[in-house]
């Protein structure tokens, strides 16, 4: 019975943590590295580098909930992807964003993919962890 209480406490803490990790390591990037990102604002070399570091805010997220949740690392990521893609359409029907649909669009779906690798890579580790090692190594 505790074994099922505890799953199901980390099953519950492990999306919104999840999600706390990619809005704080997202507003590092944007905002602290880069000083705001901004489709109309933002200089190319600005643009190209939060391309290439927000999703790996992404891949934090997905790690710290797939690791949080101990089990179904996948399937426990998916409702983060779920906000991401709300997220990133209020932000967009209400112009609170100031890029075209494919720019914000695409960091969007950077950030699902990255939270979708995130969850992918603690699995493998986990499985790597729980082989035996080879006979004669």
């Amino acid at each position: 019975m505790r074994a099922k209480l505890i799953g199901l406490v980390r099953t519950v803490v492990a999306v919104p943590m999840g999600y706390v990790v990619l809005v704080l390591a997202s507003t590092f990037v944007q905002e602290t590295l880069f000083h705001g990102v901004s489709y109309h604002r933002s200089p190319l070399s600005t643009l190209i580098g939060a391309g290439i570091l927000t999703p790996f805010s992404g891949v934090a997220a997905g790690l710290a909930t797939a690791a949080i949740a101990g089990r179904a690392h996948v399937w426990h990521v998916l409702p983060l992807c779920w906000w991401i893609s709300i997220e990133t359409t209020i932000l967009y029907s209400r112009h609170i964003v100031d890029g075209p649909l494919w720019f914000e669009g695409g960091a969007g779906l950077t950030l699902i993919l990255g939270c979708l690798a995130g969850a992918v890579a603690w699995r493998e580790t986990v499985r790597r962890r729980a082989r035996p090692a080879p006979v004669g190594a």
